[in-house]
């Protein structure tokens, strides 16, 4: 009897991912893990600091931003600020009278420039958001610090000046907290590799809390040798 010797083929086959897993696996690439093979110099600084720490130098940085905003309307036409008679505003009596207003009246829904309103508060919102959240604070904390800043900026830096109006109650906090995570996102992507010099043009655009935390340093990454 004479024996057949049959030999065996083995065929490989590569496996395509599903839609869905691809989606989730690229969604969560843009997240910084533990396990990182990169130490970024400049990621976030004060991110092993309390919250008490962020929320002290989150608030020193919002202040400023809105002292430089502040300014600037005082200084603006009337046709952009919409504030009328700046020479009576301005005076001791009318802040006080106003301030008195902003709590005893409800909000109004103001006249502002479009682009005040829908591009401007909700960028304000965004660097409220990331003071904290470019030094390690999480979604939530960042959200509730941005919340809490944009009525104070209603309610503290311009209640002196006109009415807490409900358009900016609504885009500065919402709006802010969206586009400020996106920034957030954005940022950290660029971070994984070093930043260009153009990314460094675009983060000091979209996310200047980062900037601003890290003294404008964007250092490259440092491999680590396991």
């Amino acid at each position: 009897m004479t024996g057949k010797i049959y030999a065996q083929q083995t065929v490989s086959y590569t496996e395509v991912p599903k839609p869905s897993v691809f989606i989730t696996d690229t969604l969560k690439s843009f997240y910084i893990k533990k396990d990182q093979p990169f130490v970024f110099n400049a990621n976030m600084n004060h991110r092993e600091k309390g919250f008490g720490s962020k929320i002290g130098w989150g608030t020193l940085y919002a202040s400023g931003y809105n002292t430089i905003i502040l300014s600037g309307l005082v200084f603006a036409p009337e046709s952009f600020s919409k504030w009328e008679n700046k020479e009576e505003k301005f005076k001791f009596s009318s802040i006080m009278s106003q301030y008195k207003s902003a709590f005893t009246k409800p909000p109004v829904i103001d006249h502002d420039l479009w682009m005040t309103n829908y591009l401007g508060h909700p960028y304000q919102g965004a660097f409220y958001y990331n003071t904290v959240r470019c030094q390690g604070a999480s979604v939530l904390q960042s959200s509730l610090f941005c919340i809490g800043h944009s009525l104070f900026w209603e309610y503290g830096w311009e209640a002196g000046i006109e009415q807490p109006s409900i358009q900016d109650m609504i885009t500065t906090p919402l709006g802010g907290i969206i586009v400020g995570e996106l920034a957030h996102v954005a940022t950290i992507s660029m971070s994984r590799n070093g930043f260009k010099w153009y990314e460094i043009v675009a983060v000091c655009a979209i996310n200047p809390s980062y900037a601003l935390n890290n003294g404008f340093r964007f250092n490259k990454p440092l491999k680590i040798k396991n």
